[in-house]
C-alpha cells in the first residue's frame, strides 16, 4: 500500500516532463546557451549540434532554413555534446537539457542545456617501443628529437584528436628519414582512480625506401631540365615525402602553372626505390586585368594590368600596370621580375615607371626606376632591399617651415630602402586572426647622391584576433625622419601625413597636423597613430564595426607629443566581395567641438 503513492507522483513528474519536451515540438530554435562549459567555448559546442539557432535577421535575408527543435534531434545533440566532452578527455562528462523557454504565439523556443564537465583525463608518461633491424635509425633518438612538438604532454588534458594528430606527427619522423611505409600504434594505460592515462607508441618502421625516377608530363612551354633544376631531391636520395611538398611549393611561386601534381609511385609489396610522377598543367603565357571603383578620396578610379610569363624562357615575368584616380592621375609601372635570381628565396626587380600624384599636401611628377631583390626568408616573413634613383617635379611648390627656399624644383633623388614583412594575418582581403608587422628603413642623399640628404624610418603593426563571434583588429603606426642638410628640407611626398579613411577617421585626407600658411596640408618629420576596431558578423555578408581612432604628425624631427593626440570615434558597415570589403564609414572627432563628422566609402578594411 506505500508504494502507491510513491508510483502516482514518479507518474505525475514524467508526464510532466513529457508534456515540457514534447509540447515545443516543431518549434522553431531561437537560441541554444550552455552553462558549466568551462573548458570548451560555446561555437565549438554549437559546431558539433544538429540543431542550431537562426536570429531574425538571418532568416529573412539568407536561404538557410531554421531549425526545428524535436525529441528525436534533442537526443541526437545530447549524445553528440557527450561524445565531444568525452573526445576532449572529459569521459565522466553529464549533458542534460536545463530549460526550455517557449514562446507559443510565435512557437519559438530558447533552449539551455547544463555541462557537469567533471575532472578531465590528463596525461601521466609517453613513451615508445619499436625497432629497426638494419640497424640505419635510432627509434627513441628519432622520437625524443620530435617530443617537443607533440601536442599531448604530461600533465596536459588528455584529447582524441590531439592523440591523433601526434600520431601522424611520429610516422611522419619516421617516413622523413626513408620509412615511407613506417607505421605507428599506440596502447591506453588509464587510471580510473587518478583520471590519468599513460600513452605508449608503437612503431613499425619496415624498410628503408629511396627516390627513384622521376616522370614529367604535360609541360609544353616549360622544359624538363628548368623543371628539373627545382626539385628538392635526385634518384638514389633517401626517400622523404617533406622534398615532395618542398619541391611543389617552390615550382608554384613560379607562377607557371595552373595544376600541378607531385606524386611518389607507392604500392603496397614495394621493393625497389620509389618513382615520382610529376603532373602538369601550364598557366596562360599572357594574362590581364582590368578594374573600375569609386571611393570619397580618390574618386573615380581604373586600372589595367598585362603579365606576361616565361619571358626568354624559365620563370622571367614581365608586369605592365597602368591606374587612374584623382590622386593619381596616372601611373604607367613596368616590373621585369627574374625569380631565384642567385638562389631559389630570392628574385630581382627592375622597375621603370612614371607617375603623378595630386595628394591634398603636394602635386608632382615622378619619373624613376628601382632595383629589388626580394627574399621569401620563410612562409610568414620576407625582405626586401631596393635602391632607387627619382626626377621630381613639385607643381605649385611652396616655402614652408621644413624648408627655408623652393629651390631645386625640380630635383632629384638617389638611395635605398630596407623593409621586412612579417605576415601570418588570413584571410588575405579582411583578416581576421594573426599578425602583420612592417619594418622599413630609407636612406637618400649622402653617399647615394642626389639633392637632399634625410632618412626615414617607420613601423606599421597590426593585429587580429577572434573574441567570440567578433573580430578585434588593433594597429600602431611610428615613424620619424631625420634631415642632414641645413636647411632640413624634407621633400613633402616623403614627410608623413595623417587623417582619412585609413588613417583617424575623423578628418579628411591629411588633414590632421600642421598646416601651411595656405591651409594645405604640410605634412611632419614625426608620426604617431592608432587603431582599436571591432568588426561585428551580422547576416550573410554584411558585418559592421566600430572604432576608436587617434594620431598626429609633427614637424620636429622624432618629436611625438602625447598630448597633443587626436582622437575620432565612429562605425561603419562592410559588404563582402571576391577583392575585399565595400567599406562605409562615419569618423567622429572626439573632444573636439569645432569639427563634425566624416563620411568615407571605400573598399578593402582600413587597416
Amino acid at each position: 500500500m506505500q508504494r502507491q503513492p510513491i508510483l502516482f507522483a514518479f507518474l505525475v513528474i514524467a508526464i510532466a516532463f513529457c508534456n515540457r519536451v514534447w509540447a515545443q515540438e516543431n518549434y522553431e530554435i531561437r537560441e541554444i546557451n550552455f552553462v558549466g562549459n568551462d573548458s570548451i567555448e560555446d561555437d565549438a559546442l554549437l559546431d558539433v549540434m544538429v540543431m542550431y539557432p537562426l536570429s531574425y535577421l538571418e532568416k529573412k535575408i539568407t536561404p538557410k532554413e531554421p531549425s526545428l527543435y524535436n525529441q528525436e534531434l534533442l537526443e541526437t545533440d545530447l549524445e553528440r555534446l557527450t561524445s565531444y566532452y568525452q573526445r576532449e578527455g572529459f569521459i565522466d562528462v553529464h549533458v542534460e537539457l536545463a530549460e526550455i523557454k517557449k514562446k507559443d504565439k510565435k512557437k519559438k523556443v530558447d533552449l539551455t542545456f547544463k555541462i557537469e564537465q567533471g575532472t578531465p583525463f590528463t596525461v601521466d608518461s609517453i613513451s615508445i617501443t619499436g625497432s629497426d633491424t638494419s640497424g640505419n635509425i635510432n627509434v627513441d633518438s628519432v622520437f625524443q628529437s620530435n617530443k617537443e612538438k607533440l601536442q599531448l604532454k604530461p600533465n596536459h588534458r588528455f584529447s582524441d584528436d590531439a592523440l591523433a594528430s601526434d600520431l601522424n606527427l611520429i610516422k611522419n619522423s619516421f617516413s622523413q628519414n626513408g620509412y615511407a611505409y613506417a607505421k605507428s600504434e599506440y596502447q591506453l594505460k588509464l587510471n580510473r582512480g587518478d583520471k590519468r592515462v599513460s600513452i605508449q607508441y608503437v612503431i613499425n618502421i619496415g624498410p628503408l625506401y629511396r627516390f627513384g625516377p622521376t616522370e614529367l608530363d604535360g609541360n609544353k612551354h616549360t622544359s624538363d631540365l628548368f623543371i628539373r633544376k627545382q626539385l628538392k631531391f635526385n634518384e638514389g636520395d633517401i626517400y622523404d615525402p617533406f622534398l615532395l611538398d618542398e619541391s611543389r611549393k617552390d615550382l608554384y611561386k613560379l607562377q607557371l602553372f595552373s595544376i600541378l601534381s607531385v606524386q611518389p609511385g607507392l604500392t603496397k609489396q614495394q621493393d625497389t626505390p620509389i618513382p615520382i610522377r610529376i603532373y602538369i598543367e601550364e598557366a596562360p603565357r599572357f594574362t590581364s586585368k582590368y578594374g573600375l571603383g569609386y571611393g570619397t578620396e580618390d574618386k573615380f578610379r581604373a586600372f589595367a594590368e598585362l603579365n606576361y610569363k616565361g619571358f626568354l624562357g624559365g620563370a622571367r615575368r614581365l608586369s605592365l600596370k597602368l591606374k587612374h584616380s584623382a590622386l593619381n592621375p596616372y601611373l604607367v609601372d613596368f616590373n621585369w621580375i627574374q625569380p631565384q635570381f642567385i638562389n631559389p628565396k630570392l628574385s630581382l626587380t627592375l622597375n621603370p615607371f612614371i607617375s603623378r600624384y595630386d595628394e591634398p599636401g603636394y602635386q608632382i611628377r615622378d619619373l624613376g626606376f628601382n632595383v629589388k631583390l626580394s627574399d621569401q626568408i620563410s612562409d610568414h616573413l620576407s625582405a626586401q632591399t631596393n635602391y632607387y634613383f627619382e626626377k621630381v617635379k613639385n607643381f605649385n611648390a611652396e616655402s614652408d617651415s621644413l624648408s627655408t627656399t623652393t629651390k631645386d624644383i625640380p630635383y632629384n633623388k638617389s638611395g635605398v630602402i630596407f623593409s621586412a614583412l612579417f605576415d601570418s594575418s588570413n584571410p588575405k582581403f579582411s583578416p581576421a586572426k594573426g599578425l602583420n608587422i612592417v619594418l622599413a628603413y630609407k636612406l637618400n642623399g649622402y653617399v647615394f647622391g642626389g639633392d637632399y640628404d634625410y632618412s626615414r624610418i617607420w613601423t606599421d603593426i597590426r593585429n587580429y584576433q577572434i573574441i567570440g563571434k567578433l573580430v578585434l583588429a588593433s594597429r600602431l603606426m611610428l615613424g620619424g625622419i631625420r634631415s642632414g642638410d641645413s636647411d632640413h628640407f624634407i621633400p613633402a611626398e616623403d614627410r608623413f601625413y595623417a587623417g582619412g579613411s585609413n588613417s583617424v577617421r575623423g578628418w579628411q585626407r591629411s588633414e590632421l597636423g600642421p598646416l601651411r600658411s595656405t591651409g594645405k596640408p604640410l605634412g611632419g618629420s614625426s608620426i604617431l597613430q592608432g587603431s582599436l576596431e571591432f568588426r561585428i558578423p551580422l547576416v550573410w555578408k554584411l558585418s559592421a564595426v566600430s572604432f576608436l581612432d587617434f594620431g598626429n604628425v609633427w614637424e620636429e624631427e622624432f618629436s611625438y607629443k602625447l598630448n597633443k593626440l587626436a582622437y575620432a570615434g565612429g562605425g561603419g558597415i562592410r559588404f563582402e566581395t571576391p577583392i575585399g570589403p565595400i567599406r562605409f564609414d562615419v569618423g567622429m572627432p572626439l573632444w573636439n567641438e569645432k569639427r563634425s563628422a566624416e563620411f568615407f566609402i571605400s573598399v578593402g578594411q582600413a587597416f
